[in-house]
């Protein structure tokens, strides 16, 4: 559910759904990777215009998450330079306010084509 959308930041609300959890039950690293990924690159997406590639993506894994969760998941643009932006999403626990991990993410936006 996208909770806030403002020029350079969104937030969104995401259930942890059954098929993303780890062997132990617990929300998994590669979802979370994901979150980071999707949503760090949608504050910057235009539409119209082809998506963005991802050069980088750094992770902190701060806490886990179960089944049922709710998740705010907050993305902001850090910056752009030419064709590259930075953004830094947050994962917490919607109830407790937890953080579940942190990631920044550079990405390359492909220049529009001149022919």
């Amino acid at each position: 559910t996208v909770s806030q959308l403002l020029p350079g930041t969104s937030i969104i609300i995401v259930l942890v759904a059954f098929i993303t959890q780890d062997k132990s039950g617990y929300l998994a690293p590669g979802a979370i990777a994901n979150l980071v990924d999707e949503i760090g690159a949608s504050v910057i997406h235009k539409e119209g215009v082809a998506m963005s590639v991802s050069v980088n993506m750094s992770i902190s894994y701060l806490s886990t998450a179960k089944v049922n969760d709710e998740l705010e998941v907050t993305s902001k643009l850090l910056g752009k330079k030419g064709f590259i932006s930075g953004t830094v999403v947050s994962v917490k626990n919607k109830a407790t306010g937890e953080a579940i991990a942190e990631g920044r993410h550079t990405l390359f936006s492909k220049p529009a084509s001149k022919i």
